[in-house]
């Protein structure tokens, strides 16, 4: 099997893992909370955030989540 194809069957199978907890719509209502709350504390890209709901056979499910920050003015300025 090709690396794209095994790659394709990754995400396939992650997607189905992420509906089996909990629907699309709750799902994109976890994630759009999550970016509100983290929000006020850190300047998140609410637009790349990433939810990964994962089985681990030992403790049930984990949830990964990907929240980019933006890049900071004082950052920019420091470069």
């Amino acid at each position: 099997m090709k690396t794209g194809n095994k790659a394709k069957n990754r995400l396939q199978q992650i997607l189905e893992k992420d509906r089996s907890v909990l629907s699309p719509g709750s799902f994109r209502i976890l994630k759009k909370e999550l970016g509100s709350i983290i929000s006020k504390y850190l300047d998140v890209d609410k637009r790349k955030i990433k939810l990964i709901i994962e089985e681990n056979s030992n403790e049930g499910y984990h949830l990964s989540a990907e929240l980019p920050l933006k890049p900071s003015v004082k950052a920019e300025e420091n470069e």
